[in-house]
Parts: C-alpha cells; sequence; structure tokens
C-alpha cells in the first residue's frame, strides 16, 4: 500500500538522512582556521583533513533502510522491526558524530563555530519513523480486527 501516510513519513525521513550526508554537520575553528565537519570527513580549505567513511555508511545505510521498508508493505510487523532498527541506526550516527567531534577536540585551540543542519535533521528523520511505527502498527490492529470478525 504505497498510498498510505507512513509512506510519506518514512520517505521524508530517508530525505532528511540524505540532507544531513550532504550537508556540513559543524563548522568549527582550529587554530584560527575554519574547519567544516560532513558526513565524508573534516574539511579544511576543501582539503580533507580527516576522513570519517564510518559516518556516511551509517548514514547511508539508514536512508535506504527507510525507502526498503516502504516496499515491504505486506509484511507490518517486518517493516515494524526495521523501522526500530533504523531509529538506533540513527542514533547509533549520532553517536559517531559526538566520537569524531570528541576525538578531534584536544587539538590545540578548536572551537566551535555553529551546528549546521545536518545535525538537526536526523532526529527529524528519527520522528519520522517513530510516526511511521505508529501508523504501521495502527494498519496492523485494523487487519486483525478484521480477521477477528471474520
Amino acid at each position: 500500500m504505497l498510498q498510505r501516510i507512513q509512506t510519506v513519513y518514512l520517505l521524508l525521513a530517508s530525505i532528511c538522512m540524505v540532507v544531513s550526508l550532504l550537508t556540513h554537520l559543524a563548522v568549527f575553528t582550529i587554530g584560527g582556521e575554519i574547519v567544516r565537519f560532513e558526513a565524508m570527513g573534516f574539511y579544511l580549505n576543501e582539503e580533507i583533513i580527516f576522513s570519517t567513511w564510518g559516518l556516511f555508511i551509517v548514514g547511508n545505510i539508514s536512508a535506504i533502510l527507510s525507502v526498503i521498508i516502504v516496499f515491504l508493505y505486506t509484511k507490518r510487523m517486518l517493516q515494524i522491526r526495521l523501522a526500530a532498527i533504523n531509529i538506533f541506526m540513527i542514533l547509533g550516527y549520532y553517536g559517531l558524530i559526538a566520537f569524531y567531534i570528541y576525538m578531534r577536540n584536544p587539538e590545540v585551540n578548536s572551537a566551535f563555530q555553529n551546528i549546521g543542519v545536518g545535525i538537526v535533521t536526523p532526529f527529524v528523520a528519527m520522528i519520522l519513523t517513530y510516526l511511521a511505527i505508529r501508523k504501521i502498527g495502527a494498519d496492523e490492529a485494523l487487519i486483525r480486527s478484521l480477521n477477528r470478525i471474520r
């Protein structure tokens, strides 16, 4: 049932994760020079100084998983389980962000300048995935109640 509201929620969650992968997560200074933190790495003057491929892979898996969940509409319980796994993947994405920032923080004179939109969009994706779980659960409850009537 591709026309259901949970499809919209899951596709929007996937778009949010893609936006997080393509925009910068944070901007800070190290020794007076501006460093951008993106999902692919830390960039200084458009040159990568530290790679963060793990973060990029986890974000891609989460975005792809949201799309895969949409096409499993005949298996609602599997959809709910995979959506819950997707929420944990997004939490892992935040954990990796914190790890990479903590790992780079001990450098001399590092200070945050601003937080990018890429930090906020995974949180929106988590909320949208949770809403999709609720709607999928409501569909499952409706189907079960209809089976009870027969």
